[in-house]
């Protein structure tokens, strides 16, 4: 009996029934009527929509998102070293199903789930009576933004898949294929059309902001700017190549998805966002008064309720915090590669140099090694001698024998750099501030809708002195309001640091502002690039008397890494749905 490996999985985990999350005793009959004839229980049963989002650095213990060799893990099961080892399928399985793409508690299913309640929620639209307009309206808005969102989610990882757009019984039996034509464009481009429908539609029913006590609803912004993803993922050679077409820039999508952007940015000179102020930067990220990390910047976000100590206990002392005696840190932290840290600029725009300074490098120079660097490097790493608390045992010690870093003496990485963008002074078991401490990733903030506005017109034109048809902002003037806000100098459309490729300088500025944000892995297969072929940490004695890069591992990446692969439970049941290519 042929089912559809994606209609199966919605009709098998999705069939969410009001007692599941009402939960409503077995003896209370209820109908349709009574789950979607009033605004408040139609939106109680699409709220479980926000709770499918997945944050790539607070999904689960041990998970992360940085899949490129930014970050090393000193453990087998880390994401980072599944990555690494070109083992996807155990980012599908590994640690008890609970990494970023688990098929039964990551992206992948709970991408299912949500498209399932979306459609449910569209179908039975009718059957909101007790409604204004507008509440119709909010219910509609985020109900399409998220059947957009989740097969967004999906089809950037996994390729094109089916667009669901309607409500499957149990008793059906459908045949959709995984490959499809929609409106002239075929396989990932034709999912993107659906996509970019469903999110036209959601920006039209939705508002620029919600009343207080809504914190972290779609709103008009967000589909706005994640239309702008897709469209820029469409256009990317990866896509482009999974499009029947070739492995090459189509610049129609990426004219599309500039103007896209620039609705966005139209909103920010409307006040609705705004850059943060570079000495508040981490606040988009983690806070220690109990509140949400969140600015005018943050477009869109899942909401972490939890709040304390158990967010570094369990969750980012797993994957990013040294020492478990003074931090928090568990044995499987993810250090930052030295490969990453080269990624930031100096202070005056140049690139930094590798290798010693009898060689015209840095690497043991004390003046310009983590010092004179682009401020962005000290926001988002930590490094030797930093004080990552309160008191003087919090100073870290990632010397060659230090406390940090030597395993048996309570360290526990295999690099000298600390993830710092997450986790706020003070937050640790030594010091205890950490009775408000709060993190969370960012999915889409201003900063990226700069750089998707800059990239866009670049690759659709060559110039980075371009502008879109809706917006008067070059390609290179987007960048450097990034840039600016950080205290960078300005670059140019012929970056001299670059040898003049605006395009290498546009690609290391979403390195670096997006770090470990859940992007880099994304970027580098949508631009059919390959991740750094080797990864190296620094060593370096306690007197500063020696600085020598030693290899960490070869980083395994081939042909079938560039698409995460399909559950093997699922596509084995169906010969009509091909696995990715190598799985």
């Amino acid at each position: 009996m042929k089912k559809y490996i994606l209609i199966l999985i919605a009709s098998s985990l999705l069939m969410v029934g009001c007692e599941d999350y009402l939960e409503i005793p077995n003896d209370i009959a209820i109908d349709q009527n009574d789950v979607f004839g009033s605004y408040q229980s139609f939106q109680g049963f699409i709220d479980p929509l926000y709770q499918s989002i997945v944050d790539y650095n607070n999904h689960s213990i041990v998970v992360g998102h940085n899949l490129t060799g930014e970050t090393l893990g000193s453990r087998g099961f880390n994401t980072s070293v599944e990555a690494a080892n070109g083992n996807y399928r155990g980012l599908i399985y590994g640690r008890s199903n609970f990494f970023p793409f688990a098929g039964d508690k990551g992206i992948y299913a709970y991408s299912w789930e949500g498209i399932r309640i979306a459609n449910l929620a569209i179908a039975n639209i009718d059957l909101l009576t007790d409604a204004t307009e507008q509440e119709r309206n909010l219910i509609l808005g985020q109900a399409y933004f998220f059947r957009a969102f989740f097969h967004w989610e999906l089809g950037r990882a996994f390729g094109s898949i089916p667009y669901i757009d309607f409500v499957f019984e149990g008793d059906q039996t459908l045949d959709i294929p995984r490959y499809y034509e929609y409106n002239g464009k075929f396989d990932y481009q034709a999912m993107t059309e659906k996509t970019v429908e469903d999110f036209d539609r959601a920006a039209e029913l939705l508002p620029l902001r919600w009343p207080v006590n809504n914190d972290g609803r779609a709103t008009k912004g967000a589909a706005l700017g994640f239309k702008a993803k897709a469209l820029l993922y469409a256009g990317s050679p990866l896509m482009n190549e999974f499009s029947r077409n070739t492995a090459t820039f189509d610049k129609e999508y990426m004219l599309r998805a500039a103007e896209a952007a620039a609705e966005v940015l139209k909103l920010a000179n409307q006040g609705v966002y705004s850059l943060t102020p570079f000495e508040n930067y981490q606040d988009m990220f983690a806070k220690n008064d109990g509140t949400l990390p969140v600015t005018d910047e943050v477009i869109f976000r899942k909401v972490n309720t939890d709040v304390g100590s158990g967010q570094i206990l369990t969750f980012l002392g797993r994957l990013y915090l040294p020492e478990s005696g003074v931090f928090g840190g568990n044995p499987q932290c993810e250090a930052v590669t030295q490969n990453f840290v080269d990624e930031f600029e100096m202070a005056d725009g140049t690139k930094y140099i590798p290798g010693p300074m009898s060689q015209g490098g840095y690497d043991d120079n004390n003046a310009r090694r983590w010092n004179d660097r682009d401020p962005r490097f000290r926001e988002a790493i930590y490094v030797d001698g930093d004080l990552a608390g309160l008191a003087e045992r919090t100073r870290l010690q990632m010397y060659e024998g230090g406390r940090t870093i030597a395993e048996g003496n309570g360290g526990n990485t295999l690099s000298p750099y600390i993830v710092h963008k997450f986790w706020i002074r003070g937050a640790n078991r030594f010091d205890r501030e950490w009775n408000g401490f709060r993190y969370t990733t960012p999915h889409l903030r201003l900063a990226e809708i700069y750089l998707i506005y800059a990239e866009g017109i670049y690759e659709a034109t060559g110039d980075a002195n371009a502008t879109a048809s809706n917006y008067t902002m070059s390609a290179v003037d987007a960048v450097n309001a990034v840039r600016n806000r950080a205290g960078m100098p300005n670059t140019t459309a012929s970056p001299e640091a670059y040898d003049g490729d605006f395009r290498e300088q546009l690609r290391n500025e979403r390195d670096v502002e997006l770090c470990f944000e859940g992007h880099r892995w994304y970027d580098i297969r949508r631009w059919k690039e390959r991740p750094y072929p080797e990864l190296f940490k620094m060593v370096f004695d306690k007197d500063y008397t020696f600085f020598n890069r030693e290899s960490l591992r070869i980083f395994i990446f081939e042909e079938r890494n560039y698409w995460m692969p399909f559950p093997d439970n699922q596509v084995f049941l169906f010969e009509s749905f091909p696995q990715n290519p190598g799985w």
